[in-house]
C-alpha cells in the first residue's frame, strides 16, 4: 500500500511563478454525457447511444491576498498556465498542467481575526498529467 501525500508539500504555479501563500488548490475534470433514447425498439427505456461528450478542466485556488493581480487576471481574460506539483518539486515527481486557463471568478474574503484571502476559479483548454524532469 502506498503512503498518502501530505498537502503541504505541494507546489502550485501560475506560469513559471510559484503562487505564494497558497492555502488550497482543486483541479477537476468534468465530462458531459451524450445519451439518447429512441422511440420503439426493444428497450426504449434505455439509452440507445451513450458516450463521452465535451470535457472541461477546472481549477480553484485559495490564497492569501497580496495585491489585485489575480482580480486583474479575471478582468483581462488572458489565458495562463497552471501547474500543480502534488508531491512538491523534484525529478520523477508528478506534475499536472492545465493549459490556457481563463480565470472566471475572483472573491475576496475578510475576517476580523484572520488573514485576508482570495479565491480564484478558472477553466482550461486542456490538462496533462506528467512527471517532472
Amino acid at each position: 500500500m502506498s503512503t498518502p501525500i501530505i498537502g503541504r508539500t505541494a507546489v502550485v504555479k501560475k506560469g513559471t511563478t510559484e503562487i505564494g501563500y497558497c492555502k488550497s488548490v482543486s483541479v477537476s475534470i468534468d465530462v458531459d454525457l451524450i445519451k439518447e433514447y429512441f422511440i420503439g425498439g426493444t428497450s426504449p427505456d434505455k439509452p440507445a447511444v451513450i458516450a463521452s461528450g465535451n470535457k472541461s478542466f477546472k481549477v480553484s485556488i485559495e490564497k492569501a491576498f497580496i495585491d489585485s493581480s489575480y482580480a486583474t487576471d479575471v478582468l483581462n481574460g488572458s489565458p495562463v498556465t497552471i501547474e500543480v506539483y502534488p508531491q512538491g518539486t523534484g525529478t520523477g515527481k508528478p506534475k499536472i498542467t492545465l493549459s490556457n486557463v481563463v480565470f472566471t471568478s475572483w472573491e475576496l474574503s475578510v475576517e476580523q481575526d484572520g488573514i485576508i484571502m482570495e479565491s480564484i476559479d478558472g477553466e482550461g483548454a486542456g490538462i496533462e498529467f506528467g512527471t517532472q524532469s
